[in-house]
């Protein structure tokens, strides 16, 4: 049986499943890239796919597109998943991905410096002051937004304005990555911000889009954009740190924790499935309270 062809029975079952749109998506653009190798190496038949091929292609993908362990790791989980469905379905006898190991990568959450964080806040005040465009009023509103909430990219992506309950403080997520609906409560201080973007784009548009986070046509704003948008950022303030939209989920965590927020709290906010995922920051931003021990300093009065 044809590669492709399989592909296609795939996708449309994972569809009918009701696999995420965001899901979906990714099996598109990895599809496409994995396609573009079989081509090239004359790959076509289901029966011509094993774990060494699994591991050629692998290969490739680390040392020619030079992919980080992270999306190595993600090629492969769709490969078994893909592989898995084929063995079910009786194409082919046994999986192509049979013990392939996944990559070892650095699981510790990227920091974000503070005075990046500060300087960035600053600089996209000082334009939104002085030349008040879209643009600088909308990508403030997301950075705040990034690091009041903490939530994930493609539920930034999906925020609609009808998922924000200004009255009881609350922010509705309706796809999160459990795909259960949830609820994270709304800070005074974001709800302002969030009102004045707000009233800026009911003046800004004759039709007032349902998005939060729109383009200059209204059009709701895509992850890429929002990604291009942090990595400009960086480059125009010369950030040499870690700095991307990811990256405030963890300022969110560990302000949370610096603030006195027992570890409970910060899961059940952060939305963390397990206490343990949790836990973990708490060792990453141990080197910060060398501030504090100083300020604090048990022994001050003792020596």
């Amino acid at each position: 049986m044809l590669i492709e062809l399989a592909q296609k029975e795939f996708f449309a079952e994972k569809k009918f499943e009701g696999l995420t749109d965001n899901s979906l998506d990714c099996y598109v653009v990895f599809f496409k890239t994995w396609n573009e190798w079989l081509v090239e190496n004359n790959i076509e038949q289901l029966e011509d796919l094993t774990p060494r091929v699994t591991k050629r292609f692998l290969t490739y993908c680390q040392e020619e597109r030079d992919n980080k362990p992270t999306s190595i790791n993600s090629k492969l989980k769709m490969l078994r998943t893909f592989s898995k469905w084929c063995v079910q379905e009786k194409l082919i006898p046994e999986s192509f991905t049979e013990n392939i190991k996944s990559m070892k990568q650095d699981t510790q959450p990227k920091m974000v410096k503070d005075s990046d964080i500060q300087m960035a806040l600053r600089h996209l005040r000082r334009v939104k002051r002085r030349e008040n465009t879209f643009e600088a009023r909308r990508n403030y509103t997301i950075l705040v937004y990034l690091i009041g909430t903490g939530m994930r990219l493609g539920e930034v992506e999906r925020l609609a304005w009808d998922d924000i309950d200004f009255e009881n403080y609350l922010i509705i997520i309706r796809t999160s990555k459990s795909r259960k609906s949830q609820s994270i409560p709304l800070s005074e201080s974001l709800a302002k911000e969030l009102l004045e973007w707000k009233h800026f784009c009911e003046h800004k548009f004759s039709k007032f889009p349902e998005s939060v986070f729109v383009t200059r046509t209204g059009k709701g704003i895509s992850s890429n954009s929002i990604q291009l948008v942090f990595q400009r950022l960086k480059k125009n303030l010369g950030i040499e740190g870690d700095f991307s939209p990811h990256c405030m989920r963890n300022v969110y965590i560990k302000n949370l924790l610096k603030n006195g927020a027992n570890m409970r709290q910060v899961q059940l906010l952060a939305r963390h499935s397990k206490i343990e995922v949790t836990r973990q920051y708490v060792g990453y931003f141990a080197h910060e309270l060398k501030d504090a021990i100083d300020e604090f300093n048990p022994l001050r009065d003792l020596l």
